[in-house]
């Protein structure tokens, strides 16, 4: 790796810190439940939760995210990316110090909703942050700092919730996020964003600091260099006369085909990505190996997932630098659906009370859960921000998560509702064929952006809309590598 990227790999790892914020968050309700299970070890006392409460509880995350998408699209656009997340750090302790000091459901849920509030906050901003910094050849691997941060604070959670009570590890996350905000002091703003808002010499610096090791040619002069790239990131950013655009102008985009057909395109990966069931396995993965019958700790479980992940996940960061999207995306669903299967037949063909072949389920779910952080949860990261204009890479990017965590939260309902009235099995095989429905999907309507400038994926909408010719990518693109 040259030195050239020092300056964006060093800041895209303490945006990514927050993530492992978000890491924590999802893997605290497969912590949380077991507690008010009857047959779990480990029960609440001072109050109960019924089945209905649960459900809501884990509905909580896809009717609150929305809202929070919705805002932070907004106040990433006009504060700012790294105001943002300082400020989303704010509810992410309200809401855990009311969970901590919870003594109903009611305080349980009021204190989650707050913190899965901050989700997106955290989640959209981090990613939009890291795309517009880094160059075309890394942007992948930055980017996916993001999943190597989420399976830490996953991993982190499962290690926590085998040694201490939850109300402890609310506690504990009041605190975490001092370090990540530290660390965003010390981080320049992106440069993208300060031309959108015409603060043009604040970009001029975060352009030099973010190519201050930049090798130049004897007839090449450094300043030139940083006024040329200036001036592309301007030249891209009037194609829209994108300053102090009103929501309803910002919103007016997707109304046209080059913008819902990026909506739909994202909302087809996200749609598919709930189908395949994960929401339901990872939200649920203490309950399942309790049904499964088997005999291994589920905690022991979350450990393992979380290590295997996160070996994965650093194994990605090569995946996503050398293989096209598309084919990882395929070839990642072909595994799950592969996996969905086995959780099925062990279901429908296991002897009751039975732990002969309980490395089947083990075996399955780890492999089932790193083919989802190789394909659906990571490439879909990288793409979104990448396919929407930075005018309303913020809004875009909301737009694309409010779809998505209303098809989660329709997933969770359904799945519930359902499960009382068809056999899990069948459930698992219907999981398994909507997983092969979605590589026909990806091959057919999915545009690769690896490698991809912001002006080539731009011009490629633009052009497959016949509006306009494509123009030199010398002439326009901010992150050309020279």
């Amino acid at each position: 790796m040259r030195l050239y990227f020092l300056p964006q790999i060093l800041s895209s790892i303490a945006v990514a810190t927050f993530c492992f914020l978000n890491g924590l968050e999802l893997s605290y309700l497969s912590i949380l439940i077991p507690y008010f299970t009857n047959n779990d070890t480990r029960v609440e006392n001072s109050f109960a939760m019924s089945d209905n409460e649960k459900s809501w509880l884990l509905s909580i995350g896809p009717i609150v995210k929305p809202l929070g998408c919705v805002l932070a699209g907004l106040v990433m656009d006009h504060i700012g990316r790294l105001n943002t997340l300082r400020v989303a750090v704010l509810p992410w302790s309200i809401g855990w110090l009311l969970i901590a000091k919870a003594s109903s459901f009611l305080m349980i849920a009021a204190g989650f909703t707050i913190t899965i509030f901050s989700f997106p906050w955290l989640l959209i901003t981090a990613v939009t942050y890291i795309t517009e910094i880094s160059s075309p050849s890394v942007r992948g691997m930055l980017v996916n700092l993001k999943t190597i941060f989420w399976c830490l604070g996953s991993m982190a959670m499962f290690l926590l919730g085998a040694f201490l009570h939850w109300r402890t590890i609310a506690w504990i996350n009041c605190l975490l996020p001092l370090a990540p905000l530290f660390l965003s002091l010390l981080l320049k703003e992106s440069m993208l964003w300060l031309v959108t808002r015409g603060r043009f010499e604040d970009a001029k610096k975060s352009l030099v600091y973010f190519n201050r090791y930049r090798k130049t040619s004897r007839d090449e002069n450094f300043d030139c260099v940083i006024d040329r790239k200036l001036l592309m990131i301007q030249t891209l950013h009037d194609r829209y006369r994108s300053i102090n655009l009103s929501l309803l102008q910002k919103l007016k985009f997707f109304l046209q085909p080059s913008g819902y057909k990026r909506v739909l395109m994202v909302a087809g990966l996200e749609f598919f990505q709930n189908l395949s069931g994960s929401i339901i396995v990872f939200s649920n993965i203490m309950v399942f190996f309790n049904e499964f019958g088997t005999t291994i700790n589920p905690y022991a479980v979350g450990i393992y997932l979380g290590l295997t992940k996160l070996v994965i996940t650093f194994c990605n960061i090569w995946l996503l630098k050398t293989f096209r999207f598309r084919i990882i995306l395929i070839a990642s669903y072909l595994i799950i659906s592969g996996c969905l299967v086995a959780f099925g037949l062990y279901i429908d063909f296991n002897p009751k009370d039975s732990s002969i072949y309980q490395w089947i389920p083990l075996c399955a779910l780890i492999l089932y859960s790193n083919s989802m952080v190789v394909g659906p949860y990571s490439v879909p990261v990288v793409l979104t921000p990448s396919v929407y204009p930075t005018h309303i890479r913020g809004t875009g990017q909301s737009v694309s998560s409010i779809i998505g965590h209303m098809l989660e939260f329709f997933m969770i309902q359904s799945y519930y509702a359902i499960k009382k009235g068809v056999k899990q099995s069948h459930i698992l095989y219907f999981m398994s064929f909507s997983s092969l429905i979605a590589c026909v999907y990806i091959y057919s309507w999915v545009v690769e952006t690896r490698q991809k400038t912001f002006l080539e994926i731009e011009n490629y909408f633009v052009k497959k809309d016949n509006k306009s010719n494509p123009r030199s990518l010398e002439e326009q693109d901010p992150c050309l590598e020279k």
